[in-house]
């Protein structure tokens, strides 16, 4: 007597509207892979301008260092600020991990043997 009432599981549901569409996912906060890639490369070019600068300064006379020193401080801050901001990421982790790494590296650097061959420059 019930059985006779239910719909048959095997026919198709024509009379069934069709359901809304529920709403895309939100953007995912803390992706922060351009500013960790920022922080990599920014950080690598200031390592590598500095490893240049103590093996081949005895050697290199370039024209125009102080202005490159000078450029090699921005990167060097602009590397830093992305690495701390690399800091927040909640997705790639891993490439946050490096960006901040080469971020503090080219800081540390940047003060440590920047500080004094840019004295050295100016003067």
């Amino acid at each position: 007597m019930a059985d006779e009432d239910l719909p048959d599981s095997l026919e198709p549901a024509i009379h069934v509207p069709p359901r809304d569409e529920p709403p895309a996912p939100p953007t995912p906060k803390g992706d922060l892979r351009v500013v960790s890639i920022i922080a990599l490369v920014t950080g690598v070019i200031v390592i590598a301008w500095y490893l240049f600068l103590v093996t081949a300064s005895a050697i290199a006379h370039l024209e125009n260092l102080a202005w490159i020193q000078i450029g090699m401080w921005v990167l060097a801050l602009v590397s830093f600020v992305c690495g701390i901001l690399s800091l927040n990421a909640r997705m790639a982790r891993e490439l946050a991990a490096a960006g901040f790494i080469a971020g503090v590296a080219a800081g540390l650097l940047s003060i440590s043997i920047g500080f004094f061959s840019g004295l050295e420059l100016l003067s």
